[in-house]
């Protein structure tokens, strides 16, 4: 009887999940459009013989395993930045801004940042007794509302230093390389796109590396790269089911 076809290509929902104190995944959370690739590797030990003369390769021991993941995102969800950054996500409420001082001797054409981002409702003064508000337009312009920057226009008739009343909105602050790197349990929830069976892939303790490149321009649809190791479980090494670092696990009767 000819061998059941198993040609294969593989889809399907990347998660990474967090782990308890027992080590089982918890939190599972869909990155998004993805693709992972795992690299095994063996590095080995070669005895060559003594007895024949002509030092003949006779022995071949491994001592070393290791098994390398990539994982590719296509979207910039903030769980993936974080894990990509190493970053805290912090998240910073709306408010208002109010007797935020200039730098003294501003010139026409000279740029300030504000404190805050994505900014409205701005009032600029000076430090007159009777404080005159200068006019937008004129004396300023909020060039640049998102980044909170101001663009000094005119200086006449207004008493140096400035300042600022404003309205700030809600944001997410995504701060670099302040997280301990998290370990994490990779799980595919996949397909063989071939034949409709399903496939699913563990992981169980993922280290990421930081993302290699995080482009700031991109001329197409950006990504996140990231590489990591897949490590050993000593507490599920023991069960046969589960292994030390992953498994493929398919419906019983796959040939």
């Amino acid at each position: 009887m000819a061998e059941q076809n198993q040609m294969f290509s593989y889809q399907g929902a990347v998660f990474l999940c967090e782990r308890d104190a027992g080590g089982k995944p918890v939190k599972p959370e869909w990155v998004g459009d993805a693709t992972v690739k795992v690299a095994l590797a063996t590095e080995t030990a070669e005895h060559n013989e003594s007895f024949s003369g002509q030092r003949l390769p006779y022995a071949r021991m491994t001592t070393r395993k290791s098994a390398t993941v990539t994982l590719t995102l296509f979207e910039a969800r903030s769980a993936n930045l974080a894990v990509a950054l190493y970053a805290d996500q912090v998240v910073t409420v709306s408010g208002s801004s109010t007797g935020e001082t200039f730098p003294a001797g501003l010139a026409v054409g000279d740029a300030v940042l504000l404190d805050r981002s994505f900014v409205s409702n701005l009032q600029i003064t000076d430090s007159t007794g009777s404080p005159v508000t200068l006019t937008a337009g004129v004396h300023y312009e909020l060039e640049r509302p998102n980044a909170g920057l101001v663009r000094i226009l005119a200086l006449d008739g207004v008493t140096q230093p400035f300042r600022a009343a404003y309205s700030y909105q809600a944001v997410e602050n995504l701060t670099l390389f302040t997280r301990t790197p998290p370990e994490k349990w990779l799980l595919l929830d996949g397909v063989n796109t071939l034949d409709d069976s399903p496939v699913l892939v563990d992981l169980f303790r993922v280290r990421f590396d930081p993302a290699s490149e995080l482009a700031l321009h991109n001329e197409e649809f950006g990504s996140l790269e990231l590489t990591g190791s897949a490590l050993y479980d000593a507490a599920l090494g023991s069960d046969p089911t589960l292994g030390g670092f992953g498994r493929v696990v398919r419906k019983a009767g796959v040939a």
